[in-house]
């Protein structure tokens, strides 16, 4: 197999091929790659990996800033044609090789491949490392959007572990009136973004500039590749998410609540009619995003309360392979590392 490197300039051939992907993902998407290059300004190669003239592979890469250089950040990718060993191993080495040489200081990819599939491991045969830190979710909770009625899914979720009250706690919140819309409107989006950066402050967890959202409403809210749902009660919010529609996942991004009405379980219903939702548009699965893995989920954690929320829909846990480096310059890379121990040690010891 003689793999040949193209960029892509098509979409329709890009957005294509990352659908039927088995790792498929909305970070690979055409129009997040159009985020990353306009919206945010990173550099962005938006490479496809041939065989003769089969395409086995594509990977949306993106030159990033770090305290000691630049380095390439491929988000949930490459994609793959299928999980195969030999392509998989093929598409990593063109990858090292067409960044090598340059000023990067490492490659670093995370790909959506579970352990459990023989093939996540093969990026250690070929000299990457294993990151102190994960950078997108490695044990994120899933839901099968099983059936065409509500009456289906909510067999399913109960015959997987959902919670006994969760059911009562949907139809109090339909009963005293809290509403679900979806909005593309700038306006909802700048409440959004609000709520997020005063939940922030209140909870101490980090989030980014108002822009870096509002640009996901530019670049992919035209698509309905974003939404915002949002959960009113008398005219008011009182929860939102910013949920994904990509392939054949709805994966829950962002999520904030107002802290108004916080009995009439406003965020519970919110999700759930979201599920449904994407059960009606034909989407197979409901991507809750991170939650802690079972031998972290203790209340103890920090992350306890959400991730005990989220699991008591019912549903499964899955474990991604974590993110991998490679390095091209070794002592810078000595460096990073150093400097993600004491990220790790100060702001994630329960991951």
């Amino acid at each position: 197999m003689d793999i040949q490197v193209r960029e892509i300039t098509e979409q329709k051939i890009w957005d294509e091929f990352v659908k039927l992907s088995p790792n498929c993902s909305f970070m690979q998407s055409w129009n997040w790659s159009l985020y990353q290059e306009i919206g945010l300004g990173h550099k962005t190669f938006r490479l496809g990996f041939f065989d003769e003239e089969n395409l086995i592979a594509v990977s949306a890469c993106y030159e990033m800033e770090q305290t000691f250089g630049k380095y390439i950040y491929c988000s949930r990718g490459p994609i793959l044609k299928s999980l195969d060993t030999e392509i998989y191993k093929k598409v990593l080495e063109s990858l090292k090789s067409f960044f090598a040489g340059k000023e990067y200081i490492f490659l670093k990819i995370d790909p959506a491949i579970e352990q459990q599939n023989r093939v996540s491991i093969l990026p250690f045969d070929l000299g990457f490392k294993k990151c102190i830190n994960y950078v997108q979710p490695e044990t994120p909770w899933f839901i099968e959007l099983v059936g065409n009625s509500e009456e289906e899914l909510m067999d399913w979720c109960e015959a997987h572990g959902m919670g006994k009250n969760y059911p009562t706690y949907i139809r109090k919140a339909r009963k005293l009136g809290v509403t679900i819309r979806f909005s593309k409107d700038l306006p909802d989006w700048k409440v959004f973004t609000h709520y997020l950066a005063k939940s922030s402050d209140q909870k101490d967890f980090a989030i980014r500039g108002a822009d870096y959202y509002l640009k996901q409403l530019k670049y992919l809210g035209e698509y309905d590749e974003v939404r915002l749902a949002i959960a009113q009660y008398s005219g008011e919010p009182i929860a939102m998410l910013v949920l994904s529609f990509f392939g054949n996942e709805v994966a829950c991004l962002y999520s904030c609540q107002t802290g108004i009405q916080n009995k009439v379980r406003g965020p519970m219903l919110l999700r759930w009619e979201c599920m449904l939702q994407a059960q009606r548009e034909g989407f197979k699965y409901f991507n809750s995003w991170d939650v802690l893995p079972d031998e972290k989920y203790t209340p103890r954690s920090k992350r306890y309360g959400y991730s005990n929320f989220k699991r008591g829909f019912g549903g499964y846990l899955v474990r991604y392979q974590r993110t991998v480096d490679y390095p091209f310059n070794t002592l810078k890379y000595f460096f990073v590392r150093l400097l993600d121990i004491y990220r790790r040690v100060r702001f994630y010891s329960d991951r």
